[in-house]
């Protein structure tokens, strides 16, 4: 069995020179995923500045902050489904991924916007692990979201990242093992068993919810609505 062709490549080892290039990419999905759900934005990113160590990414609703003294490597890859996706993959010094940018208008354009850059060819990626599915995940704050029709902020940390999303959820379901929100700009997937209740606080004259698993634990995940506005 011969080896797979591997597409991978390690970017300039500085990470701003490579993120600054991002708006040029144009449509993208920025994925965050916190332990079981995933928080993606979509569309393009209108601006990348460096503010006190961070790289800012915003684009409308949506905001990432990504810690540069956390990342360890940028690479470039893709995969094949009725296109090819390019994406750039950001990891942390212990090579775990921090975030995932999925470009969506070709790989000539993701070539372009990276015209000039050093890459160092690297090996395939192995297929990633995929765990089994447990229980429906608590969905309490999201469905009362959708109902009341009030805006709310997403917000997905893990080390080295804060990626938000605002707006105003209209569509929330489980199907095939995830608990799904889908927005024209934004898609949450929640793995089955990822969520076994959610924790309510109350700062700064809002509500903020956050996504505890079985073990009592805080994924990362977090659902912010105004004080009062979700009846949970």
């Amino acid at each position: 069995m011969t080896d797979p062709v591997s597409h991978r490549q390690a970017l300039a080892p500085e990470p701003f020179a490579v993120l600054s290039r991002v708006p040029a990419i144009g449509n993208l999905i920025l994925g965050v995923r916190a332990d079981g759900a995933l928080l993606e934005g979509l569309g393009a990113i209108d601006s990348v500045e460096l503010e006190d160590g961070f790289a800012v990414l915003r684009g409308p609703a949506r905001e990432t902050r990504l810690d540069l003294s956390k990342i360890g490597s940028i690479v470039a890859d893709q995969m094949v489904m009725k296109n090819v996706l390019p994406f750039l993959e950001i990891l942390d010094t212990d090579g775990k991924a921090i975030a995932k940018l999925t470009a969506l208008d070709g790989l000539e354009r993701f070539d372009a916007a990276l015209e000039g850059i050093e890459r160092l060819p690297l090996d395939a990626a192995p297929p990633a692990a995929r765990p089994d599915p447990g229980d429906e995940p608590a969905d309490g704050p999201l469905k009362a979201a959708e109902a009341a029709a009030e805006p709310v902020t997403l917000q997905a940390v893990k080390n080295g990242v804060v990626h938000r999303w605002s707006g105003t959820l209209t569509s929330v379901s489980f199907s095939h093992g995830f608990l799904n929100a889908m927005q024209p700009d934004m898609h949450l997937h929640i793995r089955a068993g990822a969520i076994a209740s959610w924790k309510k606080e109350s700062v700064d004259g809002s509500d903020v919810f956050s996504a505890i698993d079985g073990h009592g634990k805080a994924i990362g995940l977090t659902l912010k609505a105004e004080a009062g506005a979700l009846a949970v």
